[in-house]
């Protein structure tokens, strides 16, 4: 059962996900430029954080990620495999706490395919994004205040990998500067007479991870701010009270998990379209793992604070104007395999619903598989999978693309398909602001239109990008 587990989590399709996503182009290509030269791709040297189309992506995928491309080359399928990898380690560490907390293997058995089979990790683990790395750092806080939980004593060493996984959450997503602070605060919830300066440690040492970030901030004020400004519901004409009450019903939302079941985020670069998200035998588990971690072991520190966890991993997302977003909740569909384990351990005292509960599961993981398969390679215009066509269109008989200076998203792309298929970054090149590229050049572009004379040639499937070749300055 693990060995299929792995090999279906290890599955890269060339073909599914089609194309690759510019955010994976921009990941990609700064993994590339940092491994090789030490800078971003528009010349930073070693930053913190990396900007990309307006937003600032976070760092720990692109500095993963850069080693591997030194010895690989820039390739789409390995920045795919990172992802694979990545979910497939936080996969494992659930397995492990299944196993820790029962002290029986079959219950990490269990838990972990439980977790690999879940369309919506499967479905991020197939995209090179940060979001791939944060159920590992998620289930790394677990793990440790699971080991602690079982200690006689709580001593101040074993808050450091709390924190430090914390801090990992901080810089491994967006939505983690949001959710590693409801994570750290959430720690109170374990304070006593006999814990309280483990408690204290820990937030000291989580309040240490956070002084680059905060040092960043200083230096570029409002970077980090973007997103935020990019995703929130909130204006700034909104009440307190219209933004608390606009927050919960959003919070509410996110909690259908009915939806899940038999549907999910309807942006197909993140779900499948038709295509469940959660197992309904699976959801059934979680369901009850909570009732049972509410009613049986609401005295047991690790399930306390697990239960905390659960409850706010979809704030971060019901702040935005999305619901059922994906990639915003994946801490959530974390914690809903997690609170599988108690479930899991009460099923050994009745068989047939065990063999019933895994025969549903199978019946509707199958359907998944096979909708996945047939449908997941037609997302061709959200993974941008028609970019290639136009540059080698453009590149043809050793031609040149050339770029506007704010168009970001054609940019990155031309860079990434540079280096993918060995042509020089030379001839890829950013016009300076106001440029024109020389008649008869090709252009490409995405968000802005000539400044000059051009004649369209040929545009992506959406409509969203095109080449066109260059005529020479507008008349005045």
């Amino acid at each position: 059962m693990v060995i299929a587990a792995c090999a279906f989590q290890l599955w890269i399709s060339p073909t599914n996900p089609p194309g690759f996503f510019r955010d994976e182009a921009a990941l990609a290509v700064n993994a590339y430029t940092i491994g090789h030269n030490g800078v971003d791709e528009y010349g930073a040297r070693f930053p913190l954080y990396f900007s990309s189309f307006l937003d600032y992506k976070s760092p720990i995928f692109v500095y993963a990620l850069a080693p591997v491309f030194l010895v690989t080359g820039p390739s789409r399928g390995v920045a795919r495999g990172l992802g694979a990898v990545s979910m497939l380690a936080g996969l494992a560490l659930l397995g492990w706490l299944g196993y820790r907390r029962s002290g029986r293997p079959w219950v990490g058995v269990a838990v972990f395919v439980v977790g690999a089979t879940t369309p919506w990790l499967f479905e991020l683990g197939r995209m090179a994004l940060e979001v791939t790395m944060l159920p590992l750092f998620l289930c790394l806080v677990l793990v440790a205040v699971e080991r602690t939980s079982r200690l006689d004593r709580w001593g101040w060493r074993t808050a450091l990998p709390v924190a430090l996984g914390l801090g990992g959450v901080t810089y491994v997503y967006a939505g983690g500067r949001l959710l590693a602070p409801l994570l750290a605060a959430s720690l109170l919830i374990l304070v006593n007479r006999a814990r309280w300066r483990w408690v204290v440690t820990a937030l000291v040492a989580f309040a240490v991870t956070q002084v680059p970030l905060l040092v960043y901030r200083e230096l570029h004020p409002g970077a980090l701010s973007r997103r935020w400004d990019a995703t929130t519901f909130i204006t700034p004409d909104m009440s307190p009270f219209e933004v608390a009450w606009r927050t919960v019903v959003n919070y509410l939302q996110d909690l259908q998990l009915w939806h899940y079941v038999h549907s999910g985020d309807v942006k197909p670069y993140a779900h499948t379209p038709g295509t469940s998200a959660l197992l309904a035998a699976w959801v059934a588990l979680s369901v009850a793992g909570v009732v049972i971690a509410l009613v049986r072991r609401r005295a047991d520190p690790f399930w306390r604070y697990a239960l905390v966890a659960l409850a706010v991993s979809p704030i971060p997302a019901a702040l935005t104007g999305d619901r059922y977003h994906a990639i915003r909740l994946t801490p959530f569909a974390v914690m809903l395999v997690v609170f599988t384990i108690p479930s899991i351990e009460a099923l050994r005292v009745n068989v047939v619903f065990a063999v019933v509960v895994g025969f549903a599961a199978l019946v509707q993981f199958a359907v998944f598989v096979h909708d996945w398969t047939i449908n997941g390679p037609l997302r061709t215009a959200r993974f941008e999978a028609d970019i290639p066509a136009l540059l080698h269109r453009a590149w043809a008989n050793g031609g040149t693309v050339y770029v506007d200076y704010d168009d970001h998203e054609p940019l990155t792309l031309a860079r990434w398909y540079a280096l993918t298929e060995g042509i020089s970054q030379t001839r890829v090149v950013r016009l300076p602001d106001g440029g024109i590229p020389p008649q008869g050049a090709i252009a490409f572009g995405r968000t802005q239109t000539c400044d000059y004379v051009c004649k369209r040639l040929d545009e992506s499937g959406s409509g969203d990008y095109w080449i066109a070749r260059a005529e020479g300055p507008k008349l005045p």
